[in-house]
């Protein structure tokens, strides 16, 4: 019994190494993102009037996603890669789940934000982040377990926190382009930000509507896969809602908004928040999330 024991303890730990091996690329890509991220965000965060170029409104929403970033995302990116590296389970969830957050949010930056000093730089962020993802995910196979051990609580959070906001975004941003064919009005969100067409809605209903719909089936089926991306959709979009916290309250400093919608970000960011730690708590801790794909 004992030596099996410790033929199966050494066989995860062969595992692991072989894994570590494979994912090094995207180790050093990360460590690469989360370093650009800190210096781009800590420009946005202290010095946005020599930065940005955009309307003041713009102006406040960018600086109070850089606070959240440079306090925040960093840190839980840099903490989940420490933790995925020592073979933690839930380090792998927040480590592409920040990922995710870093693709995501500098997707704006790069196709939103008025051309600035930083520009290459958001670009490598995003790219850093993608490629990060691209050289991971397809290296993984990913256990049944987890999900299938997710308790009902958490499960029934985590399904209710997607839906409703894949649903929310979804018929927003569709209502609102469906009407211009209507009415002929640009949408007021897009007139606002002074953008020529709706980036937000375009980058919402690619990469936040599908993913979560997807992670919402994944717990309802209890799929290996659509269990782990509820969980990073979870994560990454608790932060989001916190930075949209965040640029209200400054929108509102700044006399450039009236911070209507702030109690809906912090809403939001508070069911996130507990759905993700249901979530992430109900997952095996130190046990193989994946092994490499053959």
């Amino acid at each position: 019994m004992g030596l099996t024991a410790r033929t199966a303890a050494r066989n995860v730990r062969a595992v692991r190494v072989r894994e570590s091996s494979d994912l090094r690329v995207a180790y050093w890509l990360t460590g690469l993102a989360a370093v650009v991220m800190a210096v781009v965000a800590a420009g946005g965060a202290f010095a946005p009037a020599w930065l940005y170029r955009d309307n003041p409104l713009i102006v406040a929403t960018f600086h109070g996603q850089d606070l959240v970033t440079l306090v925040v995302a960093v840190p839980l990116l840099v903490v989940g890669l420490i933790f995925e590296v020592r073979g933690s389970a839930r380090g792998r969830v927040l480590w592409l789940a920040m990922l995710f957050y870093a693709l995501y949010s500098y997707l704006f930056y790069t196709f939103g934000a008025a051309f600035n000093a930083f520009f290459l730089l958001y670009v490598a962020i995003m790219g850093l982040a993608l490629y990060a993802l691209l050289s991971a995910v397809p290296r993984l196979r990913f256990s049944p377990t987890a999900t299938a051990t997710t308790g009902r609580t958490a499960r029934v959070a985590g399904i209710a926190y997607l839906l409703v906001v894949a649903t929310g975004l979804g018929l927003l941003w569709t209502g609102m382009s469906a009407s211009y064919l209507f009415t002929g009005a640009v949408p007021a969100p897009i007139v606002a930000s002074g953008h020529p067409t709706g980036v937000v809605f375009a980058i919402d209903l690619v990469f936040i509507v599908p993913p979560m719909v997807i992670g919402a089936v994944g717990l309802l089926r209890r799929r290996a896969f659509g269990g782990f991306v509820a969980v990073a959709m979870c994560l990454s979009g608790t932060i989001y809602t916190l930075s949209l916290a965040a640029a209200s309250v400054e929108g509102v400093a700044e006399r450039v908004g009236n911070g209507a919608e702030l109690p809906l970000w912090i809403g939001l960011t508070l069911f996130g928040a507990l759905t993700s730690s249901l979530l992430l708590w109900s997952r095996p801790a130190r046990a193989a999330e994946a092994v490499p794909a053959r």
